[in-house]
């Protein structure tokens, strides 16, 4: 017959409490690859195309920038007849989790770092999510 061990429910939580503890850093610590800089991707993503991305990153993550691009219909404002050039700001952060900015007024996009020069995730707009690959230029 094997012996059963009981282990009291303090010293379970205990040990927990150190093993995730132990893992890494909290999810929102800022990550250690500043991303600052150009980025570009060719699209199409959450109708756009020809994005280009100017991100400037601060020691506490934040992320700040404008962006420009070619947008389309249904997924993207077009004051005249489509496709038209659009622009605004940045917003985000890069954390160990993720890298994650807002687009004003065309969209999301939620990725990782891949490599110094590859951020990789998806860009959403209203009801479209689509894979986007940004390259530094």
């Amino acid at each position: 017959m094997i012996p059963i061990f009981r282990v009291p429910l303090g010293a379970m939580l205990a040990l927990g409490v150190i093993a995730l503890s132990s893992c890494g850093p909290a999810l929102t610590t800022p990550s250690s690859t500043n991303i600052s800089g150009t980025w570009v991707s060719a699209g199409p993503a959450a109708g756009m195309t020809d994005i280009t991305v100017n991100l400037a990153q601060a020691s506490d993550g934040s992320l700040t920038g404008t962006y420009t691009a070619i947008g389309t219909d249904p997924l993207q404002f077009c004051p005249a007849t489509p496709p038209c050039a659009i622009s605004d700001i940045i917003t985000g952060t890069n954390t160990v989790l993720q890298v994650f900015f807002y687009m004003k007024d065309a969209g999301t996009f939620t990725g990782q770092i891949l490599s110094d020069g590859t951020v990789k995730g998806a860009m959403t707009r209203i009801s479209a999510s689509d894979a986007v690959q940004f390259t530094r230029q």
